[in-house]
């Protein structure tokens, strides 16, 4: 973290060094000269002139940018692992992961497989009959319009030629009737003449006498078949004919009806037997993609990290031979390949930061590995308010990759804010105080020399010194007043 050194955080860092004074005095100009002590080879540091990087320093959990659950897509807690990959493990896409016994699967497909052969044995035999009911109902409609079309001429045929030749030979018979008859009154006025005059025999008179009597006969009988065909023989006839033609065709149409009803629950029965089938092959393939999906393999890179949860009412990590809960996921997959890491920046320190900005960062498990990276994101809200001061999550992203890096390690980030040209810096053990003021001491011809001086910003191990000293110095990393016994004076 960036700090402007105070006097808790440079003191905190000195070394002690023992060794032996003879004495000491402070002098009004503000340097104080400690003379006569005897020293055995000091600890001492230089003043350095040139750049100073200002930094913030966190320390933040490595994580994953990315990372993939994996759970079960099997019914219920019907996924019965019978095979884990061990945790830890890297895998690369595709590697299998988890296995679950396949078993009950399996025979949902060959039971499924049964059902579907017997539908569609029931699916074709309900084609067939679907096909002879189509046939028998053509045929039957095919025959009952015969009988109309053989009906229909015979009604045209009997209105048409039967009917007119009776009514004219009626009429004809009707017309020689009359004829006979006004014969035989003429041959019997004749034959009542030529017996008054004598010239024929009674008895011939009264064979003309009956003939009259007999054609009257004759006519009466022609009169009333003419008129009894005529008015009621014929148009009952033909009445009877054009019933006859109405009921056929009122039971050609009532037997389309017969058909199509007929059809209709054939065509019903076809529409399930097919629905029911189809069902029955989707839930072929819904069975054979549960079967697939007894294998769980890596869809990402990375390496497997058991989660905790609800085995048989306890929270733990499962085993072969756990069954686990649809959608409740299990396993996790860091995606590794890209890293980052967030840091809670306290409050004083962020308005430093900036997106983009470069960093270090060093993971706690391995020293000598430094990786880089850069500012990805800086929150906007302050969390951990029961902290002594509110801190703002900032995500850095990590350049580099390690197969050694794992999720929830410790790293410490440096993260460089800025950087100063020409001052001067001195090691923080070399920064001291009497009173408020900051002091650090020279040693000149195996002397101690206190000076007065100003500091300016500090990254924990190094300070820089605005005022008091211009680089080069040597100065002392402990106190030297400590060794009159007691604090240092002040």
């Amino acid at each position: 973290m960036a700090i402007t050194a105070s006097k808790s955080n440079v003191v905190k860092g000195g070394i002690a060094l023992l060794v032996v004074y003879a004495g000491f005095s402070f002098l009004g100009s503000g340097k104080e000269d400690i003379e006569d002590a005897v020293f055995q080879e000091p600890v001492v540091a230089r003043a350095d002139q040139g750049s100073f990087d200002i930094s913030i320093i966190e320390s933040g959990i490595l994580n994953a940018r990315r990372s993939v659950t994996l759970a079960s897509d099997l019914p219920s807690n019907r996924a019965k692992i019978i095979f884990l990959r061990q945790e830890g493990a890297t895998v690369k896409p595709g590697e299998v992961i988890v296995k679950f016994d396949p078993a009950p699967f399996a025979e949902d497909i060959e039971k499924l497989s049964a059902e579907i052969s017997d539908a569609s044995a029931a699916l074709a035999q309900a084609e067939e009959e679907l096909q002879l009911t189509i046939q028998q109902g053509r045929a039957s409609t095919e025959s009952m319009l015969h009988n109309v079309e053989v009906a229909q001429l015979k009604h045209k045929n009997l209105t048409q030629a039967e009917l007119p030749l009776r009514l004219t030979k009626s009429k004809n018979d009707l017309q020689a009737a009359k004829q006979n008859y006004r014969l035989a009154k003429k041959k019997a006025k004749s034959m009542k003449e030529l017996l008054e005059q004598g010239f024929t025999k009674r008895r011939e008179y009264e064979q003309a006498k009956a003939a009259i009597s007999e054609s009257a006969a004759e006519l009466g009988l022609a009169k009333q078949q003419e008129k009894l065909l005529r008015e009621m023989i014929a148009p009952g006839e033909i009445r009877q004919s054009e019933l006859r033609l109405v009921e056929l065709k009122r039971k050609v149409a009532e037997q389309k009806k017969v058909n199509q009803h007929k059809l209709a629950l054939k065509n019903t029965a076809m529409i399930r037997l097919d629905h029911r089938y189809d069902l029955l092959k989707k839930s072929q393939l819904s069975a054979k993609a549960l079967l697939d999906k007894t294998i769980i393999k890596a869809p990402v890179p990375g390496f497997v990290v058991y989660k905790t949860v609800s085995v048989q009412g306890e929270m733990r990590k499962v085993q072969v031979g756990d069954s686990v809960w649809q959608h409740n996921g299990f396993i996790v997959l860091p995606d590794m390949s890209e890293i980052i890491t967030d840091l809670k920046v306290r409050e004083t320190d962020i308005a430093q930061l900036e997106v983009g900005q470069t960093a270090s960062i060093r993971p706690q498990a391995y020293p000598n590995l430094l990786l880089t990276g850069r500012v990805e994101t800086i929150g906007t809200l302050a969390s951990g308010k029961d902290e002594e001061m509110p801190r703002f999550l900032v995500r850095v992203a990590i350049n580099d990759v390690d197969s050694r890096l794992r999720p929830g390690m410790t790293a410490r980030t440096r993260i460089q804010t800025a950087k100063l040209e020409d001052v001067v810096r001195v090691p923080v053990e070399a920064v001291f105080y009497s009173g408020d003021q900051a002091v650090s001491f020279l040693w000149k011809m195996n002397k101690a020399e206190a000076i007065a001086i100003e500091i300016g910003p500090s990254d924990g191990q190094f300070v820089v010194v605005t005022k008091g000293l211009s680089g080069g110095e040597k100065l002392l990393l402990h106190d030297p007043r400590k060794v009159l016994g007691g604090e240092p004076a002040s």
